[in-house]
């Protein structure tokens, strides 16, 4: 029993695990004016005082303290002298990180950072270009055993079109290629490109003839679709978004104003899931999630400036992301105990397999749109894409069946062609039925997929057509609901709206739509602006 205590004990104290996170903090800017500060931060001037500045502080060091990681890579740090005074309000808190890093481009006017308890070997800034607007990547290599290397990266935004955010990517792709196969690193930060960004590339951003920087220039995408840990693709680079361990449906870590985005990412390379040196523990991705962030539903607590002024209300429209890695010392869970420890190795407890690592069953289409959850994977074949808009699809057996939702998982698919599928999630959503993971297992046979959906008409609006696709539709806009020829109104929603569409009287024609309900009221969701035309 003493030699089983020691050994414990030992374990506990060579342990090594780290937390990673990163965090856009929403703008954190001091009291010194630089004549580069957005309008809202100039010193003194639309609230930003001194007691404001304390507020927002004392906001940040709350989530910081509470997300705990070793490391954590910030956006929207001001200059050094914010990021010091963060720095002494954590430490003030009690959760001391005395190891500072930040780029210093001059004429932007905020930077990226990081801020760790481990201490830092090297550290340096990659230029993306002479352009103020263009923010350095922050490079540091933290003083471990075996060597790490962090990248902490605040891509253009989304006011900007895609060739600004592939710029990022290029530069960061050709720092990563000068570096050994072997070398172990982890790229985060605010990307300000989804996971899939090429799913749902808009036409207003698309000036790069369809690359993306986040999935194809970095390659983590193989075939369409988010490559998963241990994949093992055909590719001479390629790497690992973290998204992948989670439903696509619970894919985000942004609110901008109600639309819920992944713009924020941990990605790594394959050398951190070899089990030599440094690896990532799998299933420690998660977003950083406490009531305090959120305000009613699911909508972010952001920082608030109401009226032009500063409320000193709020925290950020980001919410962190974390993960954990290992080197190969035995890794126990931290704030164990050994007695916890030694309870566990006289009651081990049974670990439950994961349902993709149970036996997959092959069941007919129907059944699988009424089974409530799945015990087990679930092999569906000769299933058609009959509608796909970004990475929204709708699949039919048949043109009579029924149908069935990909929510936010439709990446690499075609409309119009048919596949086998292994189904690991499915969901009722007010009555739609969704599948919202799983693996294309077959590219089977093509068909029509205008043939497949029909002319929408009030009988459509029955149960049995919950999900369904119809089109052609005529009607008049008011308020929020199209009223038809025959005088009858349906709610109608759209999701990615187009300036001057809908205004009360537009005569509109409606290619493609989808019929569901929403408070127990039917309605018809149009997923692209694009389906949409006004009439003259």
């Amino acid at each position: 029993m003493k030699v089983v205590i020691f050994f414990i004990l030992t374990a506990l104290v060579y342990a090594k695990d780290i937390k990673i996170a990163t965090y856009n903090v929403d703008n954190l800017f001091d009291l010194t004016y630089n004549k580069s500060e957005y309008k809202e931060y100039i010193p003194n001037t639309h609230n930003w005082t001194k007691a404001i500045l304390e507020k927002k502080l004392a906001h940040i060091t709350q989530v910081i303290c509470e997300v705990n990681a070793d490391v954590i890579g910030l956006q929207e740090i001001e200059n050094e002298n914010a990021l010091h005074l963060l720095q002494e309000h954590l430490q003030k808190s009690g959760c001391n990180y005395p190891y500072a890093a930040i780029t210093h481009k001059i004429g932007s006017s905020i930077q990226v950072a990081l801020l760790s308890k481990i201490p830092l070997k090297q550290k340096r800034s990659l230029r993306v270009s002479f352009s103020p607007a263009d923010r350095d990547i922050l490079e540091v290599e933290l003083k471990t055993n075996p060597s790490l290397t962090i990248f902490v990266n605040h891509w253009r935004s989304k006011r900007a079109p895609e060739s600004q955010r592939l710029k990022y990517a290029k530069v960061l792709k050709k720092q990563l290629l000068k570096m050994p196969k072997e070398k172990e690193y982890i790229i985060l930060g605010d990307f300000n490109s989804e996971y899939n960004e090429c799913s749902n590339l808009k036409k207003r951003f698309n000036d790069t003839n369809g690359e993306c920087g986040i999935d194809k220039t970095l390659q983590t995408i193989y075939h369409g679709r988010l490559i998963r840990l241990n994949q093992k693709v055909p590719l001479s680079f390629y790497l690992y978004n973290l998204w992948s361990e989670v439903p696509a449906h619970k894919r985000w870590s942004h609110d901008q104003f109600g639309l819920k985005e992944a713009i924020d990412s941990i990605i790594i390379p394959p050398s951190l899931l070899d089990n030599k040196g440094w690896h990532y523990k799998k299933g420690s991705f998660r977003v950083f999630k406490k009531a305090y962030l959120f305000k009613k539903g699911s909508l972010l607590n952001r920082w608030e400036i109401k009226n032009g002024k500063h409320t000193g209300k709020g925290f950020s429209d980001h919410l962190p992301l974390v993960a954990v890695f290992s080197n190969n010392e035995p890794t126990p869970k931290k704030y164990e105990t050994w007695i916890d420890k030694l309870w566990q190795l006289i009651f081990p407890k049974v670990k439950e397999k994961s349902i993709k690592e149970k036996k997959a069953k092959e069941i007919d289409f129907e059944k699988l749109y009424y089974l409530k959850y799945l015990k087990y994977p679930a092999i569906i074949k000769n299933v058609c894409l009959i509608y796909k808009r970004g990475d929204i699809g709708v699949i039919k057996k048949n043109p009579s069946s029924l149908a069935i939702v990909l929510y936010k998982s439709a990446d690499g698919m075609n409309e119009g062609s048919c596949y086998d599928l292994k189904v690991y999630k499915k969901i009722n959503y007010y009555g739609l039925q969704e599948i919202t993971d799983f693996d294309i297992l077959k590219k089977g046979k093509k068909i029509n997929s205008n043939d497949w959906i029909k002319k929408f008409t009030l009988e459509d609006f029955n149960k049995a057509k919950l999900g369904d696709i119809v089109k052609d539709i005529k009607g008049i806009y008011k308020k929020g609901y199209l009223y038809l020829p025959s005088g009858e109104k349906i709610k109608l929603y759209v999701k990615e709206r187009k300036k001057g569409l809908l205004k009360k009287g537009n005569h509109l024609f409606i290619k493609r739509a989808q019929i569901s309900r929403f408070r127990g009221q039917w309605e018809l969701v149009v997923f692209s602006g694009d389906d949409i035309i006004k009439e003259q």
